[in-house]
């Protein structure tokens, strides 16, 4: 459980610190949801009416952010219920904020999962009374005491200030002086960590030796010292992406040693969300046309999730994770040719491959084209509530010209690619497990819009709650009178 804590923190800090060592000017001028909503991968309906909110709401918005993401992470590994409770909710709240905003498939929910590593089984109960003692007391007044101070010294970092019936924010520091708050907080983070960490394993062998009878205590104690040695390599190879926060920090050459043989396997890794903020001054989008005749006329290729048509409203559908519309927004981000994967998308398209086709929209795939070219244009969030359309977007620039199946451009990328003229060998056979994923997924096909069944899960939920507290109201009901 200490492990996933410690994930937690190095995904919530790094994730606050690398948008401001990007030297982003947007994050630095706590301006950057003036555009996230609108310019994020695919966003839901919410996130419209969150772009309409006023300009001061995103800047207090983004300066909540970096408190959640920055210095509230610190507070993960205190001892005391009160700050671990603040630091929970708080990190839930992002997270929800983040849900309701943006399709971000499973990521939210998993990071909401991590955040559960913070709370103990006594938190579990709200009921149970909980006598005050010295010790809770002190416990008690030492959390409030570091809330106050972290939330107290982030409101005079970044400027608050009430005037006119808004609240102002404004960065408060230099980058000079973030640099050394970086430099500091991951070396004592360091420090504390692997402190920490032989603390819980002193503890779990403790307990082990406490056990009654000879066997059992060995038992015990051979399992506390293999998972230790796993958690203190895991734990070691950790601290090279977070020591890479700061370029000045040195680490042992057996550290990075350790990071180096778990490398492969992807088993510690750096964080950085958002590092930059994208499409400042307008989303950059690719639609795909397709033709008959070079001359047209021609057809918009519809997606099912990423913005195409205009009047089409932003889908709800995570969990679930549409690969495909995700990359082409990060293709629109740079040239084509950065991205091979979009000439396959291409040729395939060309070709009338099914499994392609499913991936789109079923009520827009132009009939039998021989010609396909692929547009840039700037998308904005429409600014009128009364307007039909959700966007509103102009041409930016020409991304791909007109390819049919024998341009030279399309055939020399395919070749390259390994799509024709040599065969790449299949990573593994088929097997029954992989066959029957296949044959499920064929017969589910691809979800349009998940916002139904998300509402119904969320009634049944609430349904289920309501009669719970019901029956417990009757209990208790039927005990009194007894």
């Amino acid at each position: 459980m200490w492990l996933l804590r410690w994930l937690l923190f190095r995904l919530m800090f790094s994730s606050g610190v690398v948008k401001l060592t990007s030297d982003c000017p947007t994050w630095w001028g706590l301006k950057a949801l003036h555009w996230h909503y609108q310019s994020q991968c695919i966003p839901t309906p919410v996130a419209w009416y969150a772009h309409h909110l006023p300009g001061w709401i995103h800047n207090l918005c983004v300066a909540g952010t970096f408190i959640i993401e920055i210095p509230l992470p610190l507070l993960f590994f205190v001892p005391f219920r009160t700050a671990r409770l603040v630091s929970f909710y708080s990190q839930v709240l992002l997270q929800l904020s983040i849900i309701l905003t943006g399709n971000y498939n499973f990521f939210n929910l998993l990071t909401i999962a991590l955040c559960y590593s913070l709370l103990k089984d006594d938190d579990f109960n709200p009921r149970r009374r909980r006598k005050w003692t010295v010790s809770g007391l002190l416990s008690f007044a030492a959390s409030w005491f570091l809330i106050i101070s972290v939330f107290g010294i982030s409101s005079y970092l970044l400027n608050f200030s009430i005037s006119n019936y808004s609240i102002g924010a404004s960065v408060g520091f230099t980058k000079k002086e973030f640099a050394w708050f970086v430099n500091t907080s991951v070396k004592y983070s360091i420090s504390f960590g692997v402190a920490f960490f032989c603390v819980e394993v002193l503890h779990s062998i403790i307990i082990a030796l406490n056990a009654r009878q000879f066997w059992r205590k060995l038992y015990e104690l051979i399992g506390v010292i293999v998972i230790s040695f796993v958690g203190f390599t895991i734990l070691m190879g950790s601290l090279v992406p977070l020591a890479s926060l700061d370029s000045t920090i040195q680490l042992p050459p057996q550290v990075r040693q350790v990071y180096k043989h778990l490398q492969p396997y992807y088993i510690t890794n750096s964080y950085g969300l958002f590092r930059r903020m994208t499409g400042v001054g307008g989303r950059p989008e690719l639609i795909l046309e397709a033709a008959s005749d070079p001359t047209g006329p021609w057809y918009e290729y519809g997606f099912n999730f990423k913005p195409g048509r205009v009047n089409r409203t932003p889908p709800v559908v995570i969990p679930h994770q549409p690969r495909l519309d995700w990359q082409m927004w990060f293709a629109a981000l740079t040239n084509y040719r950065n991205h091979p994967w979009f000439m396959n998308l291409i040729y395939r398209l060309l070709n009338q491959q099914t499994e392609v086709l499913e991936l789109l929209d079923p009520s827009s795939l132009p009939n039998n084209p021989k010609y396909i070219r692929a547009h840039l244009y700037t998308y904005h969030f429409t600014d009128s509530f009364d307007s039909k359309d959700w966007w509103k977007r102009t041409f930016k620039s020409e991304y791909l010209p007109p390819v049919t199946l024998s341009s030279e451009i399309l055939r020399n990328a395919v070749e390259e690619n390994g799509l024709v003229g040599k065969r790449r060998p299949r990573p593994h056979d088929p097997t029954i497990v992989s066959t029957f994923l296949t044959r499920l997924r064929n017969f589910i096909g691809q979800p349009r819009d998940l916002s139904p069944l998300i509402m119904v899960c969320i009634v049944l939920a609430i349904t289920k709650y309501a009669f719970n507290r019901a029956d417990q109201s009757v209990r208790i009901t039927n005990q009194n009178k007894a």
